[in-house]
């Protein structure tokens, strides 16, 4: 037995020694000026199999999210619900109430992904549910009380070039969301030469559409041309088609409760339900009336579509939520404090250097080294979290061995991290790569491949 054991060290020993040969043989194809480090935790021996690179904190991208999520799961707890209140601001009689009032939870769950494509799916419900309970007409206000969450919409840390705030990737955060705060545009044809219906998700009068399109025999363009204006909720859309097209996004630029309340309005409209009165912010008094919903959403399936599909939105919901619960405030800044105070227990004395701007990796500022990064990781497996938290990555196989990961992309970083687990047990791991001051950068996402590989391979 004593032999076996001996064998299997020096084995181990063998592995840790070529892995971190063949990791600094890699790294050595870094061009001068380029930033690059890698981390790796042997998950069985629970010690250091490489640390190699710079020693200091690199740029994070999308691998920010990991530090939220396990801050989320740390913090929130497994069974947290995000919960969605529906209530008559007054009691039903004849059919009628005073008011409707939505008290927004942080839900960013109320989409296409939760919902079989289609986020409208959701509302309709909650219409049909209240219209079943008795009401026929709403003499007053839609009103939403989005108190949950303070200050900015969106970091201003969000790169901003290049039209980067009107994608779907920068969609502001709100306590009561829809559709992910993306604006979804579509165009129907009509008549050959007249122009096309233009439909939107949200339904939303608060949308201006210059609608520049024209039906054609055929399928027309090949390409949908969408254009969202820089700083208003107004959308251009042009071209010639001959079928309806697929949705496209654009990010919601501001009012994002406003829009997800008058996308309920129109489901109730749908539904039969009047409203008199107009969709508007303020605060929401439960006790005026009854409760028509109380709707709830698990927090573990959130966290892993933001991991495994990388959804930034998801991020910066998540983000406030954990601020709010461990500091009373559901501010970016408060966030980013509380997913960094949650997370460094995880990383003991390797936590310094990490700084964080927001819950999804968008801006440049997000920073950790490689070892903080994987003895965060380490920890998670360690401890009573590790099937949840990896079950929320991405299956990234490799020659056998299972792989769990998470991406992160900027223009100029390129970063995984994650588990691979096979027959010589399981190893976390981190690679930050970055362009830094190096002329060109097409070495870095090839490289970032090729290391993990490396590391891969030392666990089959």
């Amino acid at each position: 037995m004593l032999r076996s054991a001996l064998l299997l060290t020096v084995a181990a020993l063998a592995w840790a020694a070529d892995l971190g040969d063949r990791v600094r043989g890699a790294l050595a194809q870094v061009p001068r000026g380029g930033e690059a480090a890698v981390a790796v935790w042997d998950c069985t021996a629970r010690d250091w199999a490489v640390v190699a690179g710079d020693p200091g904190p690199l740029r994070l991208a999308s691998t920010t999210k990991l530090f939220v999520a396990a801050a989320a799961l740390s913090e929130l707890g497994t069974d947290f619900r995000f919960k969605t209140l529906i209530c008559a601001l007054g009691q039903i009689r004849n059919g009628s109430i005073p008011g409707l009032g939505v008290i927004g939870g942080g839900d960013p769950t109320i989409d296409e992904h939760f919902w079989n494509g289609d986020p409208e799916r959701c509302l309709r419900q909650w219409a049909e549910r209240i219209r079943l309970s008795g009401v026929a007409r709403i003499d007053g206000d839609l009103v939403i009380d989005n108190r949950l969450f303070r200050g900015p919409e969106r970091p201003a840390t969000y790169p901003s070039d290049g039209g980067n705030l009107t994608r779907w990737f920068s969609a502001p955060a709100s306590a009561f969301a829809f559709n992910d705060n993306c604006i979804d545009v579509r165009a129907v044809p009509t008549a050959p030469g007249q122009p096309c219906r233009v439909e939107t998700r949200p339904r939303s009068p608060r949308i201006a559409i210059d609608n520049r399109t024209r039906t054609v025999e055929g399928t027309g363009d090949a390409t949908f041309m969408v254009n969202r204006a820089a700083s208003a909720n107004a959308i251009t859309v042009s071209g010639s088609y001959g079928r309806t097209t697929a949705w496209f996004p654009a990010a919601i630029h501001s009012d994002p409760d406003l829009l997800a309340g008058d996308a309920f309005a129109a489901a109730l409209r749908d539904a039969g339900i009047q409203l008199t009165g107009q969709v508007r912010l303020g605060p929401v008094d439960r006790n005026l009336g009854p409760l028509l919903i109380e709707h709830r959403s698990e927090l573990v399936p959130a966290v892993t579509l933001m991991n495994q599909r990388s959804q930034n939105f998801y991020g910066e919901q998540l983000l406030r939520l954990v601020g709010l619960k461990r500091l009373r405030e559901g501010s970016i800044a408060a966030g980013a404090r509380a997913v960094r105070e949650a997370c460094n227990p995880f990383m003991g004395e390797d936590a310094a250097g990490v700084n964080l701007l927001d819950g999804s990796g968008l801006s440049y500022g997000n920073v950790a080294s490689a070892r903080s990064l994987c003895r965060m990781l380490a920890s998670l497996d360690a401890g009573p979290l590790a099937e949840i938290f990896r079950g929320s990555l991405k299956d990234k196989p490799y020659a056998g061995v299972e792989g769990k990961i998470k991406t992160g992309t900027l223009a100029t970083a390129s970063c995984l991290a994650g588990y691979v687990t096979g027959r010589s047990g399981r190893r976390a791991f981190a690679i930050l790569l970055g362009q830094g001051s190096a002329n060109g950068w097409g070495w870095g996402p090839g490289l970032r491949e090729r290391i993990y590989e490396i590391i891969a391979e030392s666990v089959r």
